[in-house]
C-alpha cells in the first residue's frame, strides 16, 4: 500500500477542495477536477438563488480518498438537490378563487421525473414563507399546484466539468503527471 500511495502521490492531509496550480501528483490532478466540480456547483447554486439558509451550498463536498488501490472522489450534496435540479411537476388543476378563478395552473416542470401527489408539507415551507412575509398555506398550495421550476445547476456543472475545458485540463495534467511518474520510476529501476 505504501508503494501505491507513492505512485499516486497521495497525502490526504494536503488535499482539499482548492485547486492546485501545476499539479505534481495524480492525487493533485484528481483533487483539481473535484475542486472544479465543487466550485461550479457552489457558483451555480448562488446564481440560481438556491441559497436560503445556505444548506444546499454548504452540503457540497467532493473529497478525494484512497480505497485499496483505487482513488475515489465522492460527491456529497443535500439529498433534495435533484428536485431543484430537474424540478418537480405540480398537481395542476384549475384555480378555485381570485381574479383567475377557473384558469388552469401553469406547471413549471412538465418533463420532470418527479411529481407532487399532494405537495410539500406546510412545515417544509413555513420558515421560507415567513421570511418573505407570505402566507405559508398559500405558498404550499402554489408549490403543490405549479411544482418547482427546474434549474439544471447539477446537470450543467456535470457537462462543464466532465466535458468542457476543465476536463481537457484534467486529461492534459494526467498525461503530464503520469509521464513524469513513469520517467521517475524508470530512472530508479535503471539505477539499480
Amino acid at each position: 500500500m505504501a508503494d501505491q500511495l507513492d505512485i499516486f502521490g497521495f497525502d490526504e492531509s494536503q488535499l482539499e477542495e482548492v485547486k492546485i496550480d501545476n499539479p505534481n501528483t495524480l492525487a493533485e490532478v484528481f483533487n483539481n477536477i473535484a475542486a472544479d466540480m465543487v466550485y461550479c456547483l457552489k457558483q451555480s447554486v448562488k446564481k440560481e438563488g438556491l441559497v436560503y439558509k445556505g444548506s444546499l451550498e454548504q452540503s457540497i463536498k467532493m473529497p478525494v480518498k484512497m480505497f485499496g488501490f483505487r482513488m475515489v472522489a465522492t460527491l456529497y450534496l443535500a439529498d433534495y438537490y435533484d428536485y431543484l435540479n430537474q424540478g418537480v411537476k405540480g398537481i395542476g388543476g384549475t384555480k378555485k378563487s381570485g381574479p383567475n378563478k377557473g384558469k388552469p395552473w401553469v406547471i413549471k416542470a412538465p418533463n420532470s421525473p418527479y411529481q407532487f401527489k399532494k405537495g410539500p408539507k406546510v412545515s417544509h415551507v413555513r420558515q421560507w414563507a415567513k421570511s418573505k412575509g407570505l402566507n405559508e398555506y398559500a405558498v404550499r398550495n402554489s408549490i403543490a399546484r405549479t411544482g418547482i421550476k427546474p434549474r439544471y445547476f447539477f446537470d450543467n456543472c456535470m457537462q462543464e466539468t466532465f466535458y468542457g475545458e476543465a476536463f481537457n485540463k484534467f486529461k492534459t495534467d494526467i498525461r503530464i503527471v503520469s509521464g513524469e511518474r513513469v520517467a521517475k520510476g524508470l530512472k530508479e529501476i535503471l539505477k539499480k
